[in-house]
C-alpha cells in the first residue's frame, strides 16, 4: 500500500513540476493563482491558471487503485493533493516562480466554483490551515480537561 501511495505522490509532483516549467518558461505569465480541477469519473487532473487557460491535463492512474480502497474517494484525492503541494520540494519550485503574492492553489469543480485552497505561497507570510482554529481548541479543552482532572 505505501508503494502505490508513493507512486500516487510521484505522479502528482510530476504534474505539478510540469506546470511550473511551463509557466516558468513563458515569459508574459504572471500568475495569482492556479486552479485544479478533478475529474472523478475518468481520474483526470486538469491545471489551469487564472485566466482559466489549460496548463496541462493528465490521468492519474494511481488514484484507481485509491478509488476501489476508499470509503470517501473524494476526501482521499483532496488529501493527496495537499500533501504532495505542502512538500518541501514543490513549495520551493512554487516560489522560484514569478507569482503576484499571495499565490494559491484551488481546486475547483466544473463549473470552476471553489470547493477548497489547496496551498498558498508567499515569500513573507506563514498561512495557517483553514481548521486551524478548530484543532487549536479542541486541543486546549483536551489539555484542560487533563491538567483539572486532579482538581475535581
Amino acid at each position: 500500500m505505501e508503494a502505490e501511495k508513493e507512486k500516487l505522490y510521484n505522479d502528482i509532483t510530476n504534474v505539478f513540476t510540469d506546470v511550473i516549467e511551463k509557466v516558468s518558461t513563458d515569459e508574459n505569465c504572471s500568475l495569482t493563482d492556479v486552479y485544479v480541477c478533478v475529474k472523478f469519473d475518468d481520474l483526470s487532473l486538469v491545471v489551469y491558471d487564472d485566466a482559466e487557460n489549460v496548463l496541462l491535463q493528465t490521468s492519474i492512474d494511481g488514484w484507481n487503485d485509491l478509488k476501489e480502497n476508499s470509503e470517501n474517494f473524494e476526501d482521499e484525492v483532496i488529501d493527496s493533493l495537499k500533501y504532495v503541494l505542502n512538500t518541501d520540494d514543490i513549495k520551493q519550485k512554487f516560489e522560484a516562480i514569478d507569482f503576484a503574492a499571495p499565490f494559491s492553489v484551488i481546486l475547483v469543480d466544473d463549473d470552476f466554483e471553489q470547493i477548497c485552497e489547496l496551498a498558498t505561497y508567499d515569500k513573507d507570510t506563514i498561512y495557517l490551515e483553514d481548521n486551524f482554529f478548530d484543532k487549536m481548541d479542541k486541543e486546549l479543552d483536551e489539555f484542560f480537561e487533563k491538567l483539572m482532572s486532579d482538581v475535581q
